[in-house]
């Protein structure tokens, strides 16, 4: 198998429907939230406003690439395509956000049992474990990457493992 045939290989069975779920629930999730912040202009001014309070260098242009991002790799990961590509770039994002947001939302001084369970709160959190399960999986049986998969088995691509 080559290493362009491994990014799009993925899991086919029935039993990988609930893949599929989840990976279009948070393509479209990502899709939306970035549409949002870089097409309405209440949604511009308050996602430069977090990123700015974060400290991020180069706001304005951070604002609108992160939510281009989003935007653009929350519809790959909706269809299936580059699935393991858009799971990482979103799995980022969400890492970044909660680095730099979203852990000074737990309160100081608690057990770690506690922060834990103040961790998983955090919407990213959840994002992040999801990603990760799209980076391992793909995108399940009905992905736009099973038939390239399938494509490039049959022309027997020429990337090979080393």
């Amino acid at each position: 198998m080559t290493y362009l045939q491994a990014l799009f290989q993925t899991p086919g069975t029935r039993s990988f429907i609930p893949l599929v779920i989840i990976r279009v629930a948070l393509g479209v999730f990502f899709f939306a939230s970035g549409f949002n912040k870089v097409f309405m202009p209440e949604s511009q001014a308050m996602m430069l406003e977090t990123i700015t309070e974060a400290g991020i260098p180069f706001p304005a242009f951070m604002a609108f690439f992160v939510a281009g991002c989003e935007t653009l790799f929350g519809l790959l990961m909706a269809a299936g395509f580059l699935t393991r590509v858009s799971a990482l770039v979103l799995m980022i994002i969400s890492l970044v956000a909660l680095f730099t947001v979203g852990l000074h939302h737990i309160p100081a001084n608690l057990n770690l049992l506690t922060w834990y369970s103040w961790l998983f709160y955090l919407p990213e959190s959840a994002y992040i474990v999801i990603c990760l399960l799209l980076v391992v999986q793909g995108g399940g049986p009905l992905s736009v990457d099973r038939p390239v998969a399938k494509r490039l088995a049959l022309r027997g691509h020429s990337l090979r493992h080393k």
